[in-house]
């Protein structure tokens, strides 16, 4: 059962390296958390220092806030370095930067979305991931504001082949993917562009914030969303060989995230205002990353970081075998060995010493769900427009 109270104060890895960012001040003084902070040993230090992983360099987005802002919290409030670490952070505003500093090595340890996942672990780089990092970022279809077509099922009786700009390798892409019947070729373009609605295609593939900037600034009609077809996720990871030689500094890190995504429930306009404060999130305000809160995070309870290793497995299972029949990976791999990849036991452990419980399934599958996961389409869930905030 959760506490009442937690606070009490309420491509190829071949990059060049880039200059850390600078570490945004808290807007407030920073909360106070309501257990014991466990400290990383010596030995963890040591080693960490023995692999040039000193300090620990941590990467994350600085334009996907509902993935993102507890990263954010937990800069600023040092979270991380009052369990004995110490932490260079780097912000992305893009995919393949981010991806390419994990597997460069010089991030060690980030989080990005499902599909660059498996593309990392395809290509032999070790990664554990030990939380959730963010769940049902809503990814929707978007048409011109003056295009003939007004439903999904008008899309797939188009007397023509459709355009449809998205990011390629990306979670839109599998969205598009799953949708059946749907005849279309991809115009491949960043968030940014599509955000836009150009001219030449006949819809665009997004996800949040570019859909509500799209959407409020009137660019285009959402026709369709994610929901039914496919679950989109991204998760928190290491190297792994952090997992095996110092998993106290992996429990460190799902102790801060936790701590990190309460401290953003419980003061949620201090998380956007330090969101904002990196350089790199000037093109969203402090209201377009409050309404992302309010819209993926405080939708839910916290408990949703919690890794359901056979759920998410077998989910993403279709996004592996989809990045493969592409010819984008090596192998396809089976729902077993992908949770060789996952290590939920970390967060289990926060869980346990707040004396929360472990959600039997992921937080948005209401009780009594009709549905079967891996097999769209599937019956309504919770998410941003149909749950209540908790």
């Amino acid at each position: 059962m959760l506490l009442p109270l937690f606070f009490a104060c309420a491509a190829d890895p071949a990059v060049a390296p880039s200059p850390p960012t600078p570490v945004p001040a808290p807007s407030e003084p920073a909360p106070t958390w309501f257990i014991e902070r466990k400290q990383v040993s010596p030995e963890s230090v040591a080693w960490l220092k023995a692999q040039g992983w000193w300090p620990l360099k941590v990467g994350y987005f600085a334009d996907v806030p509902a993935f993102s802002v507890h990263w954010a919290v937990m800069r600023a409030d040092g979270m991380l370095e009052k369990r004995g670490l110490e932490v260079e952070y780097q912000t992305f505003n893009s995919g393949p930067p981010i991806l390419e500093a994990f597997m460069a090595g010089q991030t060690q340890v980030t989080h990005y979305g499902d599909f660059p996942f498996w593309n990392t672990v395809d290509k032999g780089v070790p990664a554990m991931a030990f939380a959730v990092t963010g769940v049902n970022n809503e990814v929707a279809l978007v048409v011109p504001g003056d295009s003939p077509f007004h439903t999904l099922d008008e899309l797939r009786a188009a007397d023509h082949e459709l355009v449809i700009g998205t990011t390629l390798g990306s979670y839109a892409e599998f969205y598009l993917r799953s949708i059946p019947d749907l005849h279309y070729r991809i115009a491949g373009m960043g968030m940014r562009d599509a955000q836009g609605v150009p001219k030449g295609v006949d819809a665009v593939a997004i996800w949040d914030p570019h859909l509500s900037f799209a959407l409020g600034k009137g660019l285009g009609r959402k026709i369709d969303n994610v929901y039914p077809w496919y679950f989109p996720t991204g998760y928190e990871f290491a190297r792994g060989e952090i997992d095996e030689h110092a998993p106290d500094v992996m429990q460190a890190l799902a102790d801060a995230t936790v701590e990190a995504l309460v401290a953003v429930r419980a003061d949620p306009d201090r998380a956007a205002t330090i969101y904002t404060e990196d350089p790199r999130a000037k093109a969203w305000s402090k209201v377009d990353i409050r309404a992302q809160i309010d819209r993926y995070i405080t939708v839910y309870q916290p408990t949703y970081k919690y890794l359901h290793a056979d759920f998410w497995a077998t989910e993403d299972a279709r996004v592996v075998a989809a990045q493969f029949a592409a010819g984008r990976l090596t192998r396809d791999r089976t729902a077993e060995e992908l949770k060789s990849n996952f290590a939920p036991r970390y967060i289990a452990d926060t869980f346990s010493r707040l004396a929360w419980e472990v959600p039997k399934q992921p937080v948005f599958i209401p009780e009594g769900w009709a549905g079967t996961v891996g097999q769209p389409p599937y019956p309504p869930t919770l998410h941003e427009s149909s749950a209540p905030p908790r």
